[in-house]
């Protein structure tokens, strides 16, 4: 007798599949109906291809219809028109899967909600991953970890979208003090993009280039709620009455993404 998963247990097996993946984003796939698993797949399980196409390719055609599919990632999307192999999302699709439940949207701006959305324009049922296994997949699915939640000191790549994304700069994990800043107004063609703070709270470290040149953070006038930075200049973000500040760089420009170091410092 076939044994028989709940949802949660089938997201926590894409889970289990996800952890196997030596490779970032981390992805991983249950194929199920009914409860009962039928594949399963994780990115780099068979290298090029994604782990919803690893899952789905371990079945017939005929076994795909009708099922349920759990990803840890959104599936992707076509991104040009000359793309040799089709997208998760569309596979999905042409599969004839009639669920599928997502750990975490892919943060990347290029593909953002639209896997998403083109899974829902195509009549597919979706839902996401419980908020706790969410949690667990946004801090073991991305390179740089978690999108909207950074500690102390680090790296990230986070998308930078509409009216932008907002993270929370705790001082560390055992340290609830808290700044937040946000990122907007991307423009990869001029190389440039904006760091927002509180009012009044954010002022260009101009002339640094790494964070141990800023002996004393107080130094550096002409303060504002936002600044245009580009590959390489530094940003300080303190706001009145804060106990410590945060020093932001910029690593690198994409298209609708960006890689950023922060390091917090307390207030002397």
């Amino acid at each position: 007798m076939k044994k028989i998963y709940s949802k949660s247990d089938l997201m926590k097996i894409a889970v289990e599949e996800h952890l196997k993946c030596n490779e970032f984003p981390r992805v991983g796939v249950v194929v199920a109906r009914d409860g009962v698993i039928l594949s399963t797949g994780y990115r780099g399980e068979v290298p090029g291809l994604h782990a919803e196409r690893v899952a789905l390719q371990k079945i017939s055609k005929e076994e795909r219809i009708g099922t349920e599919v759990f990803t840890t990632l959104e599936p992707c999307v076509c991104l040009h028109e000359e793309q040799s192999v089709e997208s998760c999302s569309d596979l999905i699709v042409a599969s004839g899967v009639v669920e599928v439940v997502i750990g975490v949207l892919d943060p990347n701006g290029t593909i953002y909600s639209q896997g998403y959305r083109r899974l829902l324009d195509n009549n597919i049922s979706v839902s996401f991953f419980t908020r706790k296994l969410r949690e667990a997949v946004e801090e073991e699915t991305f390179e740089y970890g978690q999108i909207d939640r950074v500690y102390g000191s680090g790296k990230r790549r986070v998308p930078v979208l509409h009216s932008g994304l907002k993270i929370s700069v705790q001082f560390n994990k055992s340290d609830s003090r808290t700044i937040q800043i946000s990122w907007g107004t991307l423009q990869f063609n001029h190389g440039i993009v904006d760091l927002h703070g509180p009012s009044g709270s954010v002022v260009v470290a101009s002339g640094a280039r790494k964070f141990s040149d800023i002996t004393d953070p107080e130094v550096f006038r002409f303060s504002s709620h936002v600044a245009r930075l580009s590959k390489g200049q530094i940003a300080i973000v303190q706001p009145a009455g804060a106990t410590f500040c945060v020093l932001v760089k910029v690593l690198d420009l994409f298209k609708n993404d960006i890689i950023f170091q922060w390091e917090v410092r307390n207030i002397k």
